[in-house]
């Protein structure tokens, strides 16, 4: 082969191992970004301590049932909107006669369908609070919704189980 030769496929060689390497760089980088210990603030408080408010309710769904998951759910998307946006508050609903789901009557001592407004710290509950009078308030939209705001405040502020 002639140098000529030798020298374009070189050329050619060295091109396509420079731009395999800065596209391997470049997906790295992207990797790295993501499941980098140097995560936004928001993600970062997020993983550190989150308030969890569920709604047990069963397979059977009265009409009041329905009712205090809706209200539930309205009260913390109007009142906790910023801690719903950056992860630090969300809301589940959880059917308790799915077998998976059964030790929540224990962990949160249910006698009946309820909200339970949790504290998670790294991951793991370090407090709650069962709200039983929701079926007492939950044909009084305002108090529910004062309630649910106050049963969370005070979770938030250390009180709790």
């Amino acid at each position: 082969m002639n140098t000529m030769k030798r020298k374009n496929i070189a050329t050619i060689l060295l091109a396509l191992f420079l731009a395999a390497g800065s596209s391997f760089a470049a997906s790295a980088a992207e990797t790295s970004a993501a499941g980098s210990s140097q995560a936004p603030a928001a993600a970062q408080k997020t993983e550190q301590s989150r308030t969890r408010v569920y709604y047990f309710h069963g397979n059977i769904r009265c009409t009041t049932c329905k009712k205090i998951e809706a209200l539930t759910k309205k009260t913390v998307e109007e009142s906790f909107a910023g801690q719903l946006k950056d992860g630090s508050m969300e809301v589940q609903v959880v059917n308790l006669d799915l077998s998976e789901n059964e030790h929540f009557v224990e962990d949160y001592q249910l006698a009946t369908r309820s909200v339970v407004v949790s504290q998670l710290k790294q991951g793991k509950e370090t407090k709650w609070r069962r709200l039983d009078k929701v079926w007492q308030l939950v044909h009084d939209e305002a108090a529910f919704a004062q309630y649910l705001r106050d049963e969370i405040s005070l979770l938030l502020n250390g009180k709790g189980s």
